[in-house]
């Protein structure tokens, strides 16, 4: 295998995952029992396009509340029924000297195999800027993690949403179609494949590439509609997902749907605005 495609496979196999859903928005990141609770939370921050504020929680009564943007942990915002969070809590910006006492906290919210749960929200504070924080590969590497391990040990993924519109639910389009939508996200996106419905298959890109979209839309179809809907305000509606930016190729995954038509691409580098004001772009 190419080892450039490791990573996209990695992002294509998240779309099969169950996603469970508890009361109150929390989504299960980690089973209990699971073997490497941490690798986990590592992969919930990597996979977090935008800048949020991601509070896991413990099934045994504990949380860490993390502000994320650009594969970096900001700041530590709040923490419950963890000894030693006070150097990190009291910090404006974490930093190389904050690592250790993070990894700490992350493997006391773990260490006994709970079920963890991540629940998503705006960031604490504004202004907060991408070239400070704690690179979570830097994190992963002192922890021997893989963020993007493929195959039937692969991780659930954050799946980011791209808004439909500033005041979901409603989605009024401007009637373009999907191949519109990819041609107005530019050079970003660099392969992709569109299908379903009544008009034509398209496809662009370097072939191997697009024979990974390929090989993957047609035996899972299906689990790319779940996902989809999952981010949608009803299933079948208009929804758009990236799946994030790694952190070997600077690639990430990109699934629309508008109307009955599926677009499956691959997002080159910091793509994310890209595809974003494309997205509004068709809105009425």
């Amino acid at each position: 295998m190419n080892k450039g495609a490791v990573p996209i496979l990695a992002r294509l196999h998240s779309l099969q995952a169950p996603v469970r859903i508890l009361s109150g928005g929390a989504r299960v990141i980690a089973e209990a029992g699971s073997p490497n609770p941490v690798a986990q939370i590592l992969r919930a921050v990597n996979e977090t396009m935008l800048a949020r504020s991601l509070e896991f929680r413990s099934s045994a009564g504990s949380s860490l509340t993390l502000d994320v943007d650009g594969r970096r942990v900001l700041r530590l915002t709040a923490s419950h029924g963890l000894p030693g969070a006070e150097a990190c809590l009291g910090a404006e910006v974490l930093e190389d000297e904050h690592k250790d006492d993070l990894i700490k906290l992350m493997q006391a919210l773990a260490g006994p195999r709970p079920e963890i749960r991540v629940v998503t929200g705006p960031v604490s504070r504004d202004g907060a800027e991408v070239s400070v924080g704690l690179p979570v590969a830097l994190l992963a590497d002192l922890l021997l993690i893989d963020l993007n391990p493929v195959g039937p040990d692969a991780p659930d993924a954050e799946a980011e949403a791209v808004p439909a519109s500033e005041d979901p639910p409603t989605v009024r389009l401007s009637g373009a179609s999907i191949e519109v939508f990819a041609q107005a996200i530019g050079p970003s996106l660099i392969a992709w494949l569109i299908r379903g419905g009544a008009g034509d298959a398209a496809r662009a890109g370097p072939e191997d590439m697009v024979s990974h979209l390929q090989g993957f839309l047609d035996e899972e179809a299906d689990a790319v509609i779940r996902q989809l809907d999952l981010v949608s305000a009803a299933p079948g509606d208009p929804a758009c997902l990236l799946l994030g930016v790694t952190l070997i190729e600077g690639h990430s995954i990109l699934c629309a749907r508008l109307e009955d038509r599926l677009l499956l691409g691959v997002i080159e580098g910091d793509g994310a605005q890209a595809v974003l004001t494309a997205w509004r772009g068709l809105l009425a």
